[in-house]
């Protein structure tokens, strides 16, 4: 008697190669059989008639590590078909902590990405506080394994945190004996079950690195066969700088080489992957590994207005944020707070430096606005783009800052504080990046069993991307026939990843199965409405067991750490 029996359905087995009808058997977590499997029982029947069955999707970014020990069912990403994720990108994990790591990055991360902090990190530092949940690497594993989770996880460490752990926060290069120190670190975290390495180029504490320390710390990844991830240094005018040296550390290194979220921000630089995409081709031909992932939208991390506004805290309520934003005294000490960003920065700092690039996702009120660029709201006040390197400039007038957050200030009241923004990216690069055949796909979101709270947004891609990648890219536009795109969401990143077990449909393989409608399967999520499912996702099997039926998940928590 076998556990389950997929009946009928086209196999559409992530190698690329034609499909095929025919049953599959699931037995011990394994794929015991494939074919015309005449009289076979099960304790499981599927009914894959009229169906496509493929090999679990793969997930070659993703932030889960950070949600799982608050959403153990991972509901978000089986609802869409992801089985695996990779999982500590953009230079960030939770692991390895220590109290003050856990203060001065983890805590505000994900306060500030999700709203909450997860239980394990909330200990405050100082003698005789409480210990945090996990501490080392292989502590932060065994917590999520001994929880369950809904997806398999492959766990990349973030270099963020060596160097947070070894130099601080400080902005400033590494000693040699602090380098040695983060590459002692990485090989106990190696050791421990990590797949390799991530980096956030652009983001601090992991900014302060230099390529030649990052370049230090890729060879101890490359010898342990791991993989290197990385949030280029710059996704905009200098993308094509940041892709040279993604591709120099491969070089340099020998490691493993994965550009996160391939893109190219703000309408100037709209174009400027098809330069990028032939230098990774021609790496590639030289014998450098470098591939990247793309998320199938125009439009990037979705941010609050509201959080960008210095004094506005999660705790406080609306009516409290209504009045602050109304007081006299809080305008000028906003005003005050941005001139000295200015004047440290060199330049209008954050997103206001580049209003154009930004655009309008979702407003409270002024729908019609939705999908220009904040630019057309500012009133015309245009500040100096922040530039580190140039010639000081001087601070900009106080009259225009005032005017400035006049404007932005009373936009929040007019439409009910809800104000969220995102950078901009050509739809044409998009299909581009997508459409190159080494191209994987990632969500680049963190996975959710419910919605979240207070004003915290989310983007369409935590419950659209892989539909939309085989629905509206593969099937409506005609970007990959079915066998390719489905590749592409398994078999192709599972070569990457090194993964013998998983990404293909073959007897022995890991039973990680998807049975969707490949004629109807589509995302659903917007902008506006983020947390809606989407269609067409029918069964997922995880590790041998039914992870999610007629579309929605259950509480199997059948996902495994894939330790190194």
């Amino acid at each position: 008697m076998l556990d389950i029996l997929v009946r009928g359905g086209l196999i559409v087995d992530g190698t690329g190669n034609p499909p095929y009808p025919g049953d599959v058997a699931i037995s011990g977590g394994r794929i015991v059989a494939l074919g015309r499997l005449e009289g076979a029982k099960a304790t499981t029947v599927i009914d894959a008639d009229g169906l496509a069955v493929a090999p679990g999707f793969i997930d070659m970014h993703s932030h889960s590590d950070l949600s799982l020990p608050l959403h153990p069912k991972a509901s978000s990403s089986l609802s869409q078909g992801i089985t695996t994720e990779v999982a500590g990108s953009c230079g960030w994990s939770l692991a390895p902590v220590k109290k003050e790591t856990a203060g001065s990055v983890l805590r505000g991360l994900c306060e500030g990405l999700m709203g909450e902090v997860p239980g394990g990190l909330d200990a405050e530092s100082g003698e005789g506080a409480p210990d945090l949940g996990w501490y080392s690497f292989d502590q932060y594993l065994e917590h999520i394994e001994n929880q369950g989770m809904g997806v398999n996880l492959y766990p990349i460490v973030g270099q963020s945190l060596l160097r947070a752990h070894v130099v601080g926060t400080d902005r400033r290069p590494a000693t040699p004996g602090e380098i040695r120190a983060m590459q002692e670190l990485l090989v106990a975290c190696l050791a421990e079950g990590a797949r390799g390495l991530s980096t956030g180029r652009a983001y601090l504490p992991g900014a302060g690195a230099s390529i030649e320390e990052i370049i230090a710390l890729a060879k101890v990844v490359a010898a342990s066969g791991g993989l290197y991830t990385s949030h280029l240094k710059d996704e905009s005018s200098g993308v094509v700088d940041a892709v040279a040296e993604a591709i120099r550390i491969g070089r340099e290194s020998g490691v493993r080489v994965e550009v996160s979220h391939h893109k190219a921000i703000g309408r100037a630089n709209f174009g400027r992957v098809a330069e990028t995409l032939t230098m990774m081709e021609d790496a590639r031909r030289s014998g450098v590994d470098v591939t990247c992932d793309v998320y199938p939208y125009s439009f990037a991390q979705v941010f609050s207005l509201l959080t960008e506004i210095p004094g506005i805290s999660p705790s406080q309520s609306d009516d409290e944020v209504r009045v602050l934003l109304a007081q006299e005294e809080f305008r000028q000490k906003t005003v005050d707070q941005l001139l000295k960003a200015c004047a440290s920065e060199n330049g209008a700092p954050g997103f206001l430096s580049r209003p154009e690039h930004i655009m309008l996702i979702s407003l409270g009120a002024s729908h019609e606005l939705e999908g220009q660029p904040l630019a057309s709201v500012m009133g015309g006040f245009a500040l100096l783009p922040s530039s580190p390197s140039a010639p000081a400039v001087g601070a900009p007038d106080p009259a225009t800052i005032r005017a400035l957050v006049d404007r932005l200030l009373d936009f929040l009241r007019e439409q009910d504080l809800r104000v969220n923004l995102a950078a901009i990216m050509a739809e044409e690069d998009v299909v581009a990046v997508l459409g190159q055949a080494e191209t994987m796909v990632g969500t680049d979101a963190f996975t959710l069993d419910r919605e979240l709270g207070g004003r915290t947004p989310i983007h369409p891609r935590h419950y659209g991307t892989f539909p939309r990648v085989l629905g509206h890219y593969g099937r409506d536009k005609g970007l990959g026939g079915l066998a390719p795109m489905v590749r592409k969401v398994s078999g192709l990143p599972a070569r990457k990843l090194r993964l013998a077990d998983r990404g293909l449909l073959a007897r022995g393989m890991s039973a990680d199965v998807v049975v969707f409608d490949p004629g109807t399967i589509a995302d659903r999520a917007t902008a506006q409405s983020p947390y809606l499912e989407p269609i067409g996702i029918g069964w997922v099997i995880v590790n041998g067991r039914v992870a999610a039926k007629d579309g929605r998940p259950t509480d199997a928590r059948a996902g495994m750490v894939l330790r190194r």
